[in-house]
């Protein structure tokens, strides 16, 4: 299974924690708390941080999105493309970057151009996409659309 559809405390269970006292605004309250959390994930070695909440819960929370589309980006293979079935409706995929699921997602979309080597005609029609589809939802995250170029193998860059 691939580790950007563990739960939290599977996800956390693979990881080092460790907390951080951030600098930035705060008033009276900034560097008397280490609310800022770093997340090393002792798999890959994929490191993260997040600092930009008062709260180390929200800071954690974020951490572990960032980690998880990391994650999705990084590591190929693992991926199921019954993940995103429900998300496909007429060709067209109902998910984008922010959303819970998205790093999920993400590597299912990476999984498929990987496993097409890097045409994203093929990989679309792998997943029930139209290749226009496939193109924008890759494009739509930064981190996302640097992995599907690196994936396509002397291709050109995806334009959306």
């Amino acid at each position: 299974m691939h580790p950007a559809v563990l739960s939290d405390a599977e996800l956390l269970a693979d990881c080092t924690r460790q907390a951080l006292r951030c600098g930035g605004p705060g008033g009276q309250h900034a560097q008397r708390t280490a609310s800022g959390v770093r997340l090393v994930h002792a798999a890959s070695g994929l490191v993260v941080e997040a600092d930009e909440h008062r709260e180390a819960a929200a800071n954690l929370r974020a951490a572990l999105q960032r980690l998880r589309l990391l994650l999705a980006c990084r590591l190929r293979g693992g991926s199921d493309p019954a993940w995103i079935r429900d998300l496909i409706v007429d060709g067209r995929l109902r998910c984008r970057p922010g959303a819970a699921r998205w790093p999920a997602v993400a590597a299912v979309l990476l999984d498929a151009l990987a496993a097409a080597d890097g045409d994203h005609r093929a990989a679309a029609q792998r997943l029930g996409l139209s290749p226009t589809q496939l193109v924008r939802a890759l494009c739509a995250d930064p981190a996302v659309r640097r992995a599907a170029d690196a994936l396509r193998r002397g291709r050109p860059p995806l334009r959306p």
